[in-house]
């Protein structure tokens, strides 16, 4: 189509004013950031400041010298506008845009008058620069064109043949890391720019030695050529962006079919963007009127919008998917609401763009040109510099532990031991296990590299919305006004968060490490607690979170201008009155201090302080809750606290009582119990709880009708109450099948009768002597009723 539209320049020519000025477009996809286009102050940013760096001569001292003069134009401008905008809020700012809206419309109709006769406007312009030639300089330039582009492509072809046998090895489709789909990526893009490189330098020399040596000619040429390079340039970003042709090295979650048709479609789009954009390029270079170009730059702009939004709108499903992220349907609210309206948002940011873009075009107002697509640019810039930062991350930071190169050296290092030991060499199993190690040591590093990751992203979007601002001539960072105040601001609370995320990784990877391995569901109370550093480590971690917030308080008030200086002095009277008139605070605070530093109790341990006892659930600055074994918590100041009973530390000793007949012999009793605490402590389960055996006490005391005998054993705190039953069990099995029998509790009466010896009692002292078995009883049921955990031995509740 650009080959057939300079062959026959006329029929160009003869069209309506209309679909020549449709067809231009700006440089929507291009790849510098900003630059000049032709004689107006409207800055050209992007692929167009890219090619109109190629000429020189008298071109450039004419450019040179209406930038200047439309440089000083707006300088003056701005000065006013700041002087009468001084103080003014949003509303002046509309109105200010109204009336430049106002402006514009008036300059539009003033210029639309030349849209008759635009094309004998080209057809004079054209043969100007032929220099007597007419419009015959035209084919002879296309020509030599045709030849410099076909030995530039050769020479391409010929490097990307040479790259692809030398690359070759590096392509593995069973490649995981993403650092190394990366590196391809970026090494293959690298090649294919060195390619691109060749071509252009090729197809320049190719023409300067065949070409006829006209300006106009070499104009042309070097547009041609300019245009040419950007769009393989941009197929290069494409094609690596994508990857349509290697399934295994796309980065982005696309199937096949959706990676090659919006390939497809940016190809095509950017096409058509650079050959409107060579065009108008051309036409502006060769000396088009200020008023025509206009109205060119106007049209190619709404040609940018159009082709935009109609892919904004054709691939909305895949960018939705995209946005959504792998998480899909359980991904955070906030990314399912911009993945449904994304399509939206991007129709109107096109076409308040595209108006703001005619409006300043038309005003000769500065940063004009590039606004529609300013988003599609920085998202292209993002995407590399994030992949670089990922790089950086992989390759420099946090190198990956469960790469192929790491699982062998750990599996050469198994072979080595297990050859020290004896052990006969098994390489599956080797690798296995070096693949499982390899797994390990990565997730270790897993919650830091998904904090880089997290700390890449935010630093790629900051940048971008940076780079998008400074497209529409309002620069955030460095800027002097509120809003650079506000990014310093945002800068200094990002450095705050990763702080406070990397310490509080290794903290909680700490506290893990200290935590058993896994809740023993049979203790009831006074099981061992967490280690002390485990303990202390929460307070510490809120510690530090308080030190970081207020450090990030104090530089982000002195950033914005506040003299913090009085603050600390201020800080420092606040707190001595805070110190006066709150001194149980103060006092609860430091015993809770020196608690801590006597390693008194620790989290999860069960204590006794008197007035309340349980599990240490939680430590905070000036207190603690303690969680009873029926349920209660109960939180308690440290200044209240006057002793502490732990009964989760080293050892508990358990004594358990029971009764026994007279006739038990007392020696048999001791031996089965000695030999009962043996197979308690040759028992896979229970052996590991005994710190020492059971052992018989004997008789500690005699009673009416039983002897009182007792046993005893020293265990892991928490696990007496799992072994007294077993031991009880084991006793009631083991004195039945022994013939030793417990002595239950009776009562005897004896009443006298009236008669002596042998005579019957009468029936006043026979209802005596019921009344009096009723009672004994009734005494002895409800004795048999209370729980010995209930009643102690001086009558409180609740003794362990």
């Amino acid at each position: 189509m650009f080959a057939t539209d300079i062959r026959f320049p006329k029929s160009v020519f003869r069209s309506t004013a209309a679909r020549v000025f449709t067809l231009a477009l700006i440089a929507f996809l291009s790849l510098a950031s900003s630059g000049s286009f032709g004689t107006f102050s409207a800055n050209a940013q992007g692929l167009t400041g890219v090619v109109t760096g190629m000429t020189s001569g008298e071109t450039a001292d004419k450019k040179e010298a209406d930038e200047t003069e439309a440089a000083e134009k707006n300088e003056s401008g701005t000065q006013a506008a700041s002087e009468a905008g001084e103080g003014a809020g949003v509303l002046q700012d509309v109105d200010q845009f109204v009336d430049q809206a106002v402006s514009a419309r008036d300059v539009l109709k003033s210029i639309l008058k030349e849209i008759p006769i635009i094309h004998q406007t080209m057809l004079w312009t054209l043969r100007a620069e032929g220099e007597g030639r007419g419009l015959s300089w035209i084919p002879t330039a296309l020509i030599d064109i045709a030849a410099g582009i076909i030995f530039g492509v050769l020479a391409m072809t010929l490097l990307a043949r040479w790259g692809r046998r030398q690359f070759a090895g590096m392509y593995h489709e069973d490649v995981y890391s993403r650092s190394d789909k990366i590196i391809y990526l970026f090494l293959r893009a690298l090649l294919m720019i060195v390619g691109v490189a060749l071509f252009f330098i090729v197809a320049v020399l190719i023409y300067l030695m065949v070409g006829s040596g006209l300006e106009a000619a070499n104009q042309t040429a070097l547009v041609v050529f300019g245009v040419f390079a950007s769009f393989l340039v941009l197929r290069i970003i494409f094609l690596n962006l994508l990857a349509p042709d290697a399934d295994s090295h796309r980065l982005l979650n696309m199937s096949s079919q959706e990676a090659g048709s919006l390939y497809r479609a940016l190809l095509i789009g950017s096409a058509v963007s650079l050959f409107t954009v060579g065009f108008c390029l051309w036409m502006e270079r060769l000396g088009l009127s200020r008023d025509a170009h206009k109205i060119a730059l106007i049209g190619a702009s709404a040609l940018s919008m159009i082709i935009l939004i109609g892919i904004s709108i054709a691939y909305r499903k895949v960018i939705a998917r995209l946005i959504r992220g792998e998480a899909g349907a359980g991904a955070p609210i906030w990314r399912k609401f911009l993945a449904n309206v994304w399509h939206f948002v991007a129709v109107f940011y096109f076409v308040v763009a595209w108006g703001i873009s005619a409006v300043r075009i038309l005003l000769d107002l500065p940063d004009a040109t590039g606004l529609v697509g300013a988003p599609l640019q920085v998202m292209l810039l993002a995407s590399i510099a994030y992949g670089i930062l990922v790089l950086i991350i992989d390759k420099v930071l946090l190198p990956r532990l469960d790469t192929a190169d790491v699982q062998a050296k750990i599996a050469e290092d198994i072979k080595r031991t297990d050859e020290s030991e004896g052990v006969q060499d098994d390489a599956e199993s080797a690798m296995a296990q070096a693949r499982a190690e390899a797994a390990e040591r990565e997730a270790q590093r897993s919650p830091f590299r998904d904090l880089f990751d997290r700390g890449a992203g935010i630093l790629v979007l900051f940048a971008s919305f940076d780079f998008l601002a400074s497209w529409w001539g309002v620069p955030l960072a460095g800027s002097t006004s509120l809003i650079g105040s506000f990014v310093e601001v945002l800068l200094v609370t990002f450095l705050g968060y990763m702080s406070y995320e990397a310490v509080k990784i290794v903290i909680d990877r700490q506290i893990a490490k200290e935590a058993p391995a896994e809740e023993d569901e049979e203790v009831e109370v006074g099981g061992a607690g967490e280690s002390r550093i485990a303990t202390l480590l929460p307070i510490f971690r809120n510690f530090l979170l308080i030190t970081i917030v207020v450090i990030a308080a104090m530089v982000v008030l002195s950033e914005l201008g506040v003299n913090i200086a009085p603050l600390f002095a201020g800080a420092g009277v606040v707190g001595l009155a805070i110190g006066f008139g709150a001194q149980t605070l103060i006092r609860d605070i430091f015993s809770g201090a020196f608690y801590l530093v006597d390693d008194a109790f620790r989290k999860g341990e069960y204590i006794d302080i008197g007035s309340a006892k349980g599990v240490v659930e939680k430590i905070s600055i000036r207190s603690m809750q303690l969680r009873h074994h029926r349920g209660a918590l109960t939180t308690i100041p440290f200044g209240e606290i006057q002793q502490v009973e732990n009964f989760s530390r080293d050892w508990a000793v358990m004594k358990l009582a029971f009764r026994v007949t007279y006739d038990t012999d007392v020696e048999k009793m001791r031996k089965l119990i000695k030999n009962f605490g043996k197979e308690l402590l040759q028992d896979e389960y229970y052996g590991p709880m005994f710190l020492a055996p059971l052992k018989s006490q004997g008789i500690m005391s005699m009673e009416d009708s039983a002897m009182i005998a007792r046993v005893k054993f020293t265990t892991k705190p928490g696990k007496q109450f799992e072994l007294r039953k077993i031991v009880y069990a084991g006793l009631r099995d083991m004195f039945e099948q022994n013939g030793i029998k417990f002595a239950h509790r009776q009562v005897t009466v004896r009443v006298a009768g009236e008669g002596g010896e042998g005579q019957v009692a009468p029936e006043s002292a026979r209802a005596a002597v019921q009344a009096a078995i009723q009672a004994a009883a009734a005494g002895g049921g409800a004795a048999g009723v209370f729980d010995p955990d209930e009643v102690g031995s001086e009558g409180t509740t609740d003794q362990l």
